[in-house]
């Protein structure tokens, strides 16, 4: 089409054409759910008063000072932008300021509006587009975006089709403004979904962590009641019958002091089991190391352990939060390792990468045995420690072996300042 024949079609058409053609529009678009079906619609119809190679809507968001674009026709860089672009950035900027009532250029090449530092105009330039016409989206007198029309060739457009583009966008403004309010109330309730499943997964985990916590307190009761009380009470027995005894032999003094050293130790390990104390005298690393010596010494068949940190001592940095659940995480997949597959090597690995922090336990035993509820159970256990501290909790086959790899990874944003908001109710969780 030249530019002569586009001139006198746009002012030829009759208000009855017009009428009707904006009848159409607005039947075509009634129904379209998304921007882009929108857009697409509004190209087809309007070619026939508005003649264009490329058609885009720009939708203000935010706090109006980003926007977002969909078009029809060609495709460039302002639809295929991954993220919403600053109004500060953009060539029609003084449109969706509504600093002005129009743009119209005979040639977007030439025109100094286009040329500003930082302007998102590459896509006109790429796309070689001249003519450009752009009107405002407005509902109750307040800019909510602009509709833009452009050409490949110069001089397209002159002032009757600015009137008529801007019938065309008060036509679409009150559509794009209830799709626009649609998609943001959908948005909100998909994030108040996430955080509803993330308050429930947190309640549940909750849960289980003090299930557990309180199944380790009945154990520790046991242990007291069957172990260190039976001992002390027979000690007691026994110090009451030297007492009658006019002569205390040495070798009884002897038997005492022994038994008595051996429920001081299990009184320690008790105590120890209950709060990783080993962690304020010691760090992070040895703790890790010392929870490794004390998990294999009980057992019968050879089990070699290792554990390596590439983070130049930043476990030992950490709030004492963080150490304890990273701590619980790794004495849970080691005691799986051991209890449940079997396995005869566990290497535990502390690393910094992309900005992670990244806790690995990984075995060589039998994988993961899916009717094994206790060792499920562990497993939801470890995901919740994980979760209470905003980290970010995998278990899955080891990469060199047939055994089982965990992997807890934290942004190291989050280890200045722990994320848990309630600590005096949540290291109760963390501690157990």
């Amino acid at each position: 089409m030249t530019d002569e024949s586009t001139k006198t079609g746009a002012s030829a058409i009759s208000a009855e054409a017009m009428l009707q053609r904006f009848l159409l529009i607005s039947r075509a678009v009634a129904g379209q759910l998304d921007f882009q079906s929108l857009i697409q619609k509004v190209s087809e119809e309007v070619g026939f008063f508005l003649p264009h190679d490329h058609i885009d809507v720009c939708i203000l968001t935010g706090e109006r000072d980003m926007h977002v674009a969909y078009e029809a026709r060609l495709h460039t860089g302002w639809g295929e932008a991954p993220e919403p672009v600053p109004v500060s950035f953009s060539p029609i900027r003084s449109i969706l300021r509504g600093e002005e009532e129009f743009i119209l250029t005979a040639d977007a090449q030439l025109d100094e509006r286009f040329h500003f530092d930082g302007a998102f105009s590459d896509p006109i330039f790429d796309a070689r587009l001249r003519s450009r016409l752009h009107v405002p989206l407005q509902v109750e007198g307040k800019v909510i975006g602009a509709l833009s029309y452009s050409c490949h060739a110069r001089g397209i457009y002159e002032d009757s089709h600015v009137t008529i583009a801007q019938y065309v966008a008060d036509l679409l403004s009150s559509y794009i403004h209830a799709l626009n309010q649609g998609e943001r109330a959908r948005k909100a309730a998909i994030r108040q979904a996430e955080i509803h499943a993330h308050a429930e997964g947190l309640r549940a985990g909750a849960l289980r962590l003090t299930e557990a916590l309180e199944q380790e307190r009945q154990r520790i009761g046991m242990d007291l009641h069957d172990q260190t009380l039976a001992d002390l009470t027979r000690l007691n027995h026994e110090l009451r019958r030297l007492r009658q005894s006019p002569k205390i032999p040495g070798e009884a003094l002897n038997s005492l002091t022994d038994r008595l050293e051996g429920c001081l130790q299990e009184l320690r390990s008790i105590i120890e089991d209950a709060r990783p104390s080993v962690l304020k005298l010691f760090g992070f690393e040895e703790g890790i190391e010392a929870l490794l010596e004390r998990a294999i010494a009980s057992q019968a068949r050879p089990i070699t352990v290792k554990f390596s940190d590439e983070t130049d001592g930043t476990g030992n940095s950490l709030q004492e939060t963080l150490q304890i659940a990273l701590f619980r995480i790794t004495q849970e997949a080691v005691n799986n390792a051991i209890k449940h597959a079997d396995a005869s090597r566990i290497s535990v690995c502390l690393s910094q990468a992309d900005g992670y922090l990244c806790l690995s336990i990984t075995d060589n035993g039998l994988g993961l045995v899916s009717d094994d509820t206790d060792h499920l159970g562990g497993i939801e256990n470890m995901r919740t420690r994980a979760t209470l501290i905003s980290a970010e909790f995998s278990i899955e086959p080891a990469e060199k072996s047939s055994g089982t790899c965990v992997r807890v990874m934290m942004p190291v944003t989050n280890l200045t300042k722990c994320p848990i908001t309630e600590p005096e109710r949540n290291n109760a969780y963390l501690d157990s």
